[in-house]
C-alpha cells in the first residue's frame, strides 16, 4: 500500500550537505545556475537523515552553492542506505520515461519574450521547428487534364430517297418558322454563342493548391499540423485543409 515516507522540511546550510558518492548522474550545473539567478531557488533538496547525503537534487544543490546561496530548503527523510540508493536511482530514472509534445513545446517557447533561465536556447527552438517542418509531407500534385470531347457519331448509311429529301426540307422550313416566332430560347438549342462549361477534373485526379505564407504563418501552420497529427495520427494534409475550410465557411454563415 502506498504511503508517505517519514520526512521533515527545514533550511539547511549548504556546507552541511554532501553529494551521494554512488550517484551516476551528471548534470549541467551552469544551466541550473542560470535558472536560479533568473527565478531564484525553488523546490528543495532531498537528503538522507543519518548521513545528510543528497539522494535527490544534487545538481540543484551544486547550482545553489555555485550561485552563492548559504542555505537551501531540504526535505530530510529517515531511510536506510539501500532505500536511499533506490530513491536516488528512481529520481534520476523516472524523468527519462517522459517525452515532449514537440508542437506544444515549440508554441510555449515561442510565446516567451526570451528563453533566459529555461534551459532552452534559441538554437534549440530553431532545431525543434526544423524537425516539426520535416514531419510535413510536401506533395507536388499534377493539375487535372480536361477530358476530351467524344467524337460525333457518324450518320448511318442508307439509300437516299427523293421523297424523303422533300419531306425533310418541308420539316426544316416549318421548324425554322417556329423558331423565329419563339422569343424564348429553347433549352435544347445550341448556338455558336453558347458558353461551354469549364472542364471538371476527372474522378481521382489531383488538383494543385498553392498557398503563399509568410514566415510567421508558415511556423504556425507547421505547428498546428504537427499538433493535429500528434492527436489524430497520420492525417492526409488535404483532409486537414478541407476540414479547416469547411469550419471557416460555417462560421461565416
Amino acid at each position: 500500500m502506498a504511503k508517505v515516507a517519514p520526512q521533515e522540511y527545514r533550511m539547511v546550510a549548504v556546507g552541511d550537505l554532501e553529494p551521494h558518492p554512488d550517484n551516476p548522474h551528471r548534470g549541467d550545473v551552469d544551466v541550473i545556475v542560470a535558472s536560479i539567478k533568473k527565478h531564484g531557488f525553488y523546490g528543495s533538496v532531498v537528503a538522507q537523515k543519518s548521513r545528510m547525503r543528497i539522494v535527490a537534487g544534487e545538481h540543484r544543490w551544486r547550482g545553489a552553492r555555485k550561485a552563492g546561496l548559504k542555505h537551501v530548503p531540504t526535505v530530510i527523510i529517515d531511510v536506510n542506505d539501500e532505500t536511499a540508493q533506490r530513491i536516488m536511482l528512481a529520481d534520476n530514472r523516472l524523468a527519462e520515461y517522459g517525452q515532449y509534445d514537440d508542437a506544444k513545446l515549440a508554441e510555449l517557447l515561442q510565446s516567451l519574450p526570451d528563453l533566459d533561465g529555461t534551459g532552452w536556447r534559441d538554437e534549440d527552438l530553431a532545431d525543434l521547428l526544423d524537425d516539426l517542418g520535416d514531419d510535413i509531407d510536401i506533395v507536388h500534385d499534377e493539375p487535372a487534364q480536361p477530358k476530351p470531347a467524344p467524337a460525333p457519331a457518324a450518320a448511318p448509311a442508307h439509300p437516299v430517297d427523293e421523297d424523303d429529301l422533300a419531306e425533310d426540307g418541308e420539316d426544316q422550313d416549318r421548324d425554322d418558322h417556329e423558331d423565329d416566332e419563339d422569343d424564348e430560347p429553347d433549352v435544347d438549342d445550341v448556338g455558336p454563342a453558347a458558353a461551354a462549361p469549364p472542364p471538371r477534373p476527372k474522378a481521382g485526379a489531383l488538383v494543385e493548391l498553392i498557398v503563399p505564407l509568410t514566415a510567421a504563418l508558415h511556423e504556425e501552420v507547421t505547428a498546428l499540423i504537427a499538433d493535429i497529427r500528434t492527436r489524430d495520427g497520420v492525417v492526409p494534409l488535404a483532409e486537414v485543409v478541407v476540414a479547416a475550410l469547411r469550419t471557416h465557411a460555417e462560421r461565416q454563415r
